[in-house]
């Protein structure tokens, strides 16, 4: 469980994602007269770009790293590194240092390496052009971080690179998401002598992306200079900040007072104390962050019965946590959310999770368990407080007490990386694929590591989640991971997915060519502008 793809260290980003730690909220300097709001099409272009200024990110939580081969430093990786495959495409299929690419068969991959890619200015790569060794060196470093995904083992069988520009790979089996693992932003691409210079990533950051690293501290932030020899026209700003500022109150007076270019608004009642700001947009979203409730079969032995998860699962009321948490603005999500393909119908998961209170004591009793009781933990962050209180008040109405658990965000990530919790709840990042939240979350028995243990075996669910990665043709693809989320969803967890919310950005009328989108609000896109008239 969880030690798939990302592997949970990375998995864990999202959380931080999700509470405003990525620093992807854009801030800076405000101004300029009211707009009338409205929601233009992703993507959408608005005049022509112009070079100059600088944007601050606000950050609710500490940057704890810049290593991107860990779970703290990922999410802000993007500003520094680039990709075999584009991260901002979420459907694999654009090129970033990759200029194009040839399946030969159903195992072999030939990927072309651009040419004018260069390492930062900086020692000890000191602009050198990157080579396809670099590729191969990269991702041996992140397979052999502690925690690290054992995709790269599951699925590949060997790397090679015939020459500076062609990188090759050969597969054990069939692998459908190949191009998205090499789009993930756990698969940043680095000179690998920065690493036997430094020892680690965690204050450093040389790769041949869009930022150079001008300054950084844990809990102050970071400063970015446009890298001047990247291989893109964009960025056209000069620097690209994340400045941590604590709370969401601090970011909304920030916004409100005129110092900050944009306002990510935690939901709907605090987007709509913006809206009087002069000069401003407010745009709404759904998301692809969504939450999750991990039950720990190793910790608390009851969840290894079925007839438990499923009294659990029962007594959860998802529709009032959207209310409560989101004033409803916010969509059931199944083990694939809403905006994917593959995700199921919205009739499908109504059905599923239709709440059921009497029959969750009734399983509850037939297991020995009317007394129920066990500890969730989460993270002192974003609204996992609340989303904790109303999965605790959901639970004490089928009499399970849920004793709750908060921790320092530090100290609750260490705790969910070891898996020493009995149960947890959390909001994490919008994934670059329905691949990694099937196996994150759901792929059981075949995916234990010895960290990343739930306590529950599920062969069939594993054998069909398989099946759906060895699967190469997309429409299949889809057919077979609706089916096997019919089947997860039958099986109670260990975890299970409650919901996806809408996201709400207010944003100055100034900052162009930065919509939010379903893909993340700009996520991975460094092409925004400052245009003040």
């Amino acid at each position: 469980m969880l030690g798939r793809e990302l592997s949970r260290r990375t998995f864990l980003t999202g959380a931080l994602v999700a509470s405003g730690a990525a620093g992807l909220a854009l801030t800076g300097c405000g101004g300029g007269e009211k707009k009338e709001k409205t929601t233009p099409q992703p993507g959408q272009i608005e005049g022509q770009p112009k070079r100059g200024g600088s944007i601050t990110s606000a950050s609710t939580a500490s940057i704890l790293s810049l290593d991107p081969n860990t779970t703290e430093g990922v999410s802000v990786a993007a500003y520094f590194y680039s990709y075999v495959i584009q991260p901002t495409d979420w459907q694999g299929t654009v090129g970033d240092l990759a200029t194009s690419w040839e399946v030969v068969d159903e195992l072999s991959w030939i990927f072309n390496i651009r040419s004018d890619a260069r390492f930062q200015d900086i020692a000890p790569a000191n602009g050198r052009p990157v080579v396809a060794s670099d590729i191969t060196k990269s991702i041996d470093r992140a397979r052999n971080m502690p925690g690290a995904s054992n995709v790269w083992t599951i699925w590949a069988e060997k790397f090679e690179t015939p020459d500076d520009r062609t990188f090759t790979i050969l597969t054990k089996r069939p692998y459908g998401y190949l191009l998205m693992t090499l789009g993930s932003p756990a698969t940043a691409i680095f000179p690998i002598e920065a690493v036997e210079q430094f020892g680690d990533l965690k204050t450093h950051a040389i790769g041949s992306g869009p930022f150079m690293l001008k300054s950084y501290g844990r809990d102050q932030g970071l400063e970015t200079v446009r890298n001047p020899i990247y291989y893109h026209d964009f960025p056209y700003v000069d620097g690209a900040n994340v400045k941590v500022l604590g709370d969401d109150a601090t970011v909304q007076a920030a916004f409100r007072a005129g110092s900050i270019d944009i306002y990510t608004a935690p939901d709907r009642l605090k987007a709509a104390a913006v809206e009087d700001v002069s000069g401003v947009t407010i745009q709404k979203f759904l998301n692809r962050v969504y939450a999750v409730f991990a039950l720990n079969g190793k910790k608390t032995e009851a969840f290894k019965d079925a007839r438990v998860r499923e009294a659990v699962d029962l007594a959860l009321d998802r529709k009032a946590m959207i209310s409560k948490l989101f004033f409803g603005d916010a969509e059931l999500a199944g083990p694939v959310p809403p905006l994917w393909d593959s995700a199921l119908p919205k009739d499908e998961i109504e059905q599923a999770y239709k709440r059921d209170v009497a029959k969750a004591r009734q399983l509850l009793s037939a297991a020995g368990q009317e007394d129920l009781s066990f500890s969730l933990s989460f993270g002192t962050y974003g609204n996992s407080t609340d989303l904790a209180s109303v999965i605790k008040s959901n639970l004490a109405e089928a009499g399970i007490t849920a004793n709750l658990k908060p921790g320092e965000l530090g100290t609750w990530l260490a705790d969910l990386l070891s898996s020493n919790f009995e149960s947890t709840a959390f909001t994490h990042l919008p994934y670059l694929s329905d691949d990694i939240q099937l196996q994150s979350h759901h792929r059981l028995g075949a995916a234990k590591t010895e960290t990343s243990d739930l306590g529950v075996d599920d062969p069939e669910v594993d054998s069909m989640l398989e099946k759906v990665e060895e699967t190469i043709d997309e429409k299949e693809r889809i057919k077979l991971a609706q089916d096997v989320q019919r089947l997860i969803l039958k099986r109670h967890g260990p975890t299970l997915v409650l919901y996806e919310p809408y996201g709400y950005w207010a944003a100055y009328d100034y900052l162009k060519g930065y919509t939010p989108t379903a893909y993340g609000v700009g996520l991975f896109k460094y092409d925004y502008w400052i245009d003040k008239g």
